[in-house]
């Protein structure tokens, strides 16, 4: 009996048990997993880099480095920000067919013309809470340093931060690589969300407020607001594509898919490969660069679509033509990827660097007006070659023209950009206060309906302007305004210095046959310079200091009109001298242009 007790009871314990969890345990599960579901709602994913982008996306980054690492990436001490020569060296290296690189640094670009290398140093980053340290940062972009003060740490610089720059293992939620902008919140952001609605493979953006610390120096400062920017690279490659075998570069060169020649050394120079290339790579990149400058127009509309992946190359040309967005491929900048995709063996094109899209860029090309009606079929004027020979093949023309039309209704629809600039615009006001007491004004100067002062492309604007002009070129009630009727001469831009132009000449042709004539020029007026001097104290005091200071035109004068038997033949050498300077000049021009 006492046995069969025990198991009575045991079974009423079991189903007592049973009974509780059904009635109490498991509803205190079900409500602990609502609440948990509940609280959870508002978190953001950190299993993937999806959680540092979207347009509605802000994120948290504070970055602490050391002084002794905060100052390897300033520019050495005492590095003169001289940006009127360096623009200036810029554009002779383009008259000169140069690689937009100087002897100066190793980076191409202005910053390199400034003589600045953008070099990491050791620093630690957290990211909305996650800590992550050893990795590199540096300044990045070529207009960097137009904002740079030596020994100020609050100018807003942008940064380049690589996950694995001292450990080839580390990464951040699958990134090795990102950037953080300093320029456009709004436009550029914008570009990017155009060119993913198109099809066109691109960055990822989002925003991040960032502040810093430096021992002994700030402590977690608000540093400002930025644009937070997927980083094009093998990453990249394997997500869009699943796999990184393709050949990626960056053009650090004017000029698109230009022509250096048979070899690959010229090419690895202009190009800048991101992905090591095999050497059918390097062939493919001359082969196609040979067809584009040097092939007849039968043997181009027969072969390009064997190198060119058309489809997407009208497209991206489509959305840039639609943003205006000049400092990029139209303008013949590096602002753009190149990929060779290894499935097809063709030639994509990807956008990067859209600061200055939505009619921006007009600084020598034209007016705000100009811009805003930019001509479709000439988007980069008549000099650019690849897109040029591309739209002279009709049926890819009329592709063009369809992508155009289809995208003014759809993804350029006046009502639907209207509603995302405001959306974006009213996410991101609140956070710009971080930027300083002027930053919400200039704002919403970029938001205001119509052009002022301050904002001569507000954006609403540029769009119902540019699509009104897109479509009266597309019915064919305007052929648009012709941004570059020829190609553009950098010398009428710039002004003539003549120094570097024969400098530059020099480096490029016959070093020692140039060396000798310049040298033999400056002898020759040195010696005219000379005589008209000398001529001239036997005169008179004054005459000899008048043809001091103004050779060659006073000896001339004075040789021919005051003393005729004393200085005609002084004046008469110093003619002939100031010829000789003149040709040479006249030669450098005619080599530089060539």
């Amino acid at each position: 009996m006492v046995v069969l007790g025990l198991v009575e009871a045991w079974c009423l314990s079991r189903i007592e048990a049973h009974i509780l969890n059904r009635f109490f345990i498991l509803p205190i599960f079900a409500v602990t997993m609502s609440l948990g579901q509940a609280l959870g709602q508002g978190e953001k994913p950190s299993a993937g880099p999806e959680s540092l982008f979207g347009l509605d996306n802000v994120i948290d980054v504070h970055i602490r480095i050391e002084p002794e690492e905060w100052a390897k990436l300033q520019p050495p001490k005492g590095t003169k920000m001289d940006f009127d020569a360096a623009l200036k060296d810029v554009m002779e290296d383009a008259v000169t067919g140069g690689h937009f690189r100087s002897e100066k640094s190793t980076r191409s670009g202005l910053a390199g013309y400034l003589g600045v290398d953008h070099q990491y140093g050791k620093a630690e980053v957290t990211i909305d809470g996650e800590t992550v340290k050893g990795i590199g940062l540096r300044y990045k972009g070529n207009g960097t340093f137009l904002e740079y003060v030596e020994g100020d740490v609050t100018r807003r610089l942008s940064f380049k931060i690589d996950f694995n720059e001292y450990d080839d293992e580390l990464e951040f939620r699958g990134l090795t690589k990102v950037n953080l902008n300093n320029g456009s919140l709004m436009r550029e952001p914008l570009s990017y969300e155009l060119f993913r609605e198109a099809g066109i493979h691109c960055s990822r953006v989002g925003y991040a407020k960032v502040s810093l610390t430096i021992p002994g120096k700030i402590d977690r400062r608000p540093h400002g607001l930025y644009t937070v920017i997927e980083q094009m690279d093998k990453r990249f490659l394997k997500d869009r594509y699943s796999s990184a075998k393709g050949l990626l570069m960056k053009p650090g060169t004017f000029g698109a898919f230009r022509y250096f020649g048979e070899e690959w050394d010229e090419y690895e120079i202009g190009f800048v490969p991101k992905t090591k290339p095999t050497e059918e790579q390097k062939q493919r990149v001359i082969e196609f660069a040979r067809l584009i400058h040097k092939s007849g127009d039968d043997a181009f509309e027969e072969k390009v679509e064997e190198y060119l992946d058309v489809d997407q190359f009208l497209r991206f040309i489509a959305v840039n033509v639609l943003l205006t967005n000049l400092d990029s491929f139209l303008g013949g900048s590096q602002n753009h990827y190149i990929y060779l995709e290894p499935e097809s063996n063709k030639f994509q094109f990807f956008p990067w660097d859209m600061d200055s899209s939505f009619g921006v860029a007009q600084f020598w090309v034209g007016t705000p007006e100009t811009c805003r009606d930019m001509s479709i079929d000439h988007p980069a004027g008549k000099g650019h070659t690849l897109i040029k020979r591309v739209l002279n093949i009709p049926r890819h023309k009329q592709t063009y023209h369809d992508y155009l039309d289809t995208y003014l209704n759809t993804i350029f629809a006046e009502e639907k950009m209207h509603q995302q600039i405001e959306r974006v615009g009213a996410f991101v006001r609140p956070l710009v206060k971080i930027n300083g007491r002027n930053a919400t004004d200039g704002f919403d100067a970029v938001l205001a309906e119509r052009p002022t002062d301050r904002e001569q492309q507000p954006l609403k604007y540029f769009v119902t302007k540019r699509r009104a002009s897109v479509r009266r070129q597309l019915d064919g009630e305007s052929e648009g305004h012709i941004l570059f009727d020829k190609p553009p001469d950098w010398r009428e831009i710039i002004g003539w210095d003549w120094g570097k132009i024969i400098g530059q000449l020099i480096k490029k042709n016959m070093a020692f046959r140039w060396g000798i004539a310049i040298l033999s020029v400056l002898l020759l007026n040195f010696s005219g310079w000379l005589w008209g001097v000398v001529v001239g104290f036997r005169g008179s005091i004054l005459w000899g200091f008048l043809n001091m200071f103004f050779y060659p035109l006073t000896p001339v004068i004075y040789g021919f009109g005051v003393q005729r038997e004393l200085g005609r033949r002084s004046a008469i050498w110093s003619i002939f001298c100031a010829a000789c300077f003149v040709a040479l000049i006249v030669t450098a021009i005619a080599m530089g242009s060539e």
